[in-house]
């Protein structure tokens, strides 16, 4: 009797998963565990990288400048 009610449970398995760094989510998939990322979180940092990259090679006439008076 027990045994008919072990196979209703069905099979138990394990899933390697870790949380996303960005969102917290489970990662389920080799490639998220490995970058730390889900793929939309990971689209967004890269797009914040760019941001960021952008930025530095902007120059603004109006800030930093000293003016005397």
């Amino acid at each position: 009797m027990d045994r008919a009610r072990d196979s209703d449970l069905g099979d138990v398995f394990m899933v390697r998963a870790r949380r996303c760094k960005r969102c917290g989510g489970l990662l389920t998939s080799a490639q998220a565990v490995a970058d730390g990322y889900g793929h939309v979180c990971k689209m967004k940092e890269l797009q914040k990288q760019q941001a960021r990259e952008e930025l530095k090679n902007q120059y603004s006439l109006f800030g930093g400048e000293e003016t005397e008076e």
